[in-house]
């Protein structure tokens, strides 16, 4: 929800829904008295176009802040009064093309400020009323009488100038093609353009002021804003400072956030080295027959799964541990060392009790062609260890 205000009597007000449609509207006698300030409805204050000067102009700058500071030096000579009494806002700007600037009294400025306060709720806009003439899809101006001596011209979302009645003719003979199409909301404007050899002027019926007007549509982008700079709200300051704590707040968040998992990746990475190692000792321990380790753990996994399906090489280490990768498994065993000497395996594996290592020990014996003997055995950490010497029968 929008809600526009004229800070200048009549206090006509508009209120315009999330889709901009007039939804209500009204007059009242005081500021205080406009019925705005519901939670997340935006303010609008609304000033008379006739102290606002809009000009466009070029400035040799490559960003908005060089620009905002070279275009009253660039106007200086054309402005009846010093640059230091007077407010600048650049409304558009982009390199290269001309800047849209509003030129507003710095002591009407202040006045309008004062004004505002009187409202009792933040104020997120200010703009001048001829900003909110609607725009004739099929017209190059829009022309509005407002009934109090003023003529407001409209030629663009951020073009706009007010008009004595005496001035429309010497407008009009300023304009470069007096074949310009114009909309007016007053009959007696548009027989006078006529007059003046107007041949594309049509009567468009949309009244005399801002609530009216507003009925046609909206049509005022966000940066016709004049309160910036150093008029800007304290409530949108305040914003903005928020927004700057609130990034620090994620920035610190994340450079705490990258250090950690920057640590993580170096230990993580450091355990993994240490694993690699393993492997390697591992598998030549385990397979001292090959002599080139590109991958241990493909390789490793390929020996196993090898082992375990029946394929076994030839040779005595190969059938021993064919053996034992049948027996182990099954007793529910786990290997937990494995040496190969003299056609022997010396293993030590760990079970849950002594039962579970004698049952081991006969999944030995019952393996075709092999003989076990228990070297050693002992209990520790809730687990049995037993020490195996592994041989071919014969």
């Amino acid at each position: 929800m929008t809600v526009f205000v004229n800070i200048e009597p009549p206090h006509r007000w508009a209120r315009l829904d999330a889709q901009d449609k007039l939804v209500g509207k009204g007059e009242v006698e005081a500021l205080a008295q406009v019925p705005a300030g519901a939670r997340g409805e935006r303010l609008v204050a609304v000033v008379p176009g006739r102290a606002v000067t809009i000009r466009s102009v070029t400035v040799p700058a490559r960003s908005r802040a060089k620009a905002l500071a070279a275009i009253p030096y660039a106007l200086e000579d054309s402005l009846a009064s010093d640059v230091e009494d007077l407010v600048f806002v650049l409304l558009d700007w982009k390199p290269t093309r001309p800047a849209r600037v509003a030129i507003i009294a710095r002591e009407q400025m202040r006045a309008w400020n004062s004004q505002l306060q009187a409202l009792g709720s933040p104020v997120d806009m200010l703009v001048p009323d001829h900003f909110l003439v609607p725009l004739h899809p099929q017209t190059r101006y829009t022309l509005a009488a407002t009934g109090s001596a003023e003529i407001l011209v409209r030629g663009g979302p951020l073009e706009g100038v007010v008009l004595d009645p005496g001035m429309l003719n010497h407008w009009w003979r300023e304009l470069d093609d007096v074949h310009t199409a114009v909309a007016v909301n007053d009959r007696s404007l548009a027989q006078q353009l006529i007059e003046q050899g107007g041949d594309l002027v049509s009567e468009w019926s949309i009244g005399n002021d801002f609530t009216a007007w507003l009925e046609h549509g909206l049509e005022l982008p966000a940066n016709a804003n004049l309160l910036q700079g150093e008029f800007k709200p304290d409530h949108q300051r305040n914003v903005t400072a928020g927004l700057k704590v609130a990034g620090v707040v994620l920035l610190s968040a994340v450079v705490l956030r990258l250090g950690t998992d920057l640590y993580d990746h170096y230990r993580l990475a450091k355990m993994d080295r240490e694993l690699e190692a393993n492997i390697v000792a591992t598998f030549r321990s385990a397979f001292p027959e090959v002599t080139r380790i590109v991958n241990p753990r493909v390789q490793m996994e390929q020996k196993i799964k090898a082992l375990l399906s029946g394929t076994t090489g030839d040779g005595e280490f190969q059938i021993l541990l064919s053996s034992i990768a049948r027996a182990v498994p099954a007793s529910r065993a786990t290997l937990e060392e494995i040496t190969f000497r003299d056609n022997m395996m010396i293993i030590t594996c760990t079970t849950q009790d002594f039962a579970a290592l004698d049952r081991l020990k006969k999944r030995f014996e019952n393996e075709p062609g092999l003989q076990a003997e228990l070297l050693s055995s002992g209990a520790r950490d809730e687990r049995v260890s037993g020490r195996f010497r592994i041989s071919r029968e014969g």
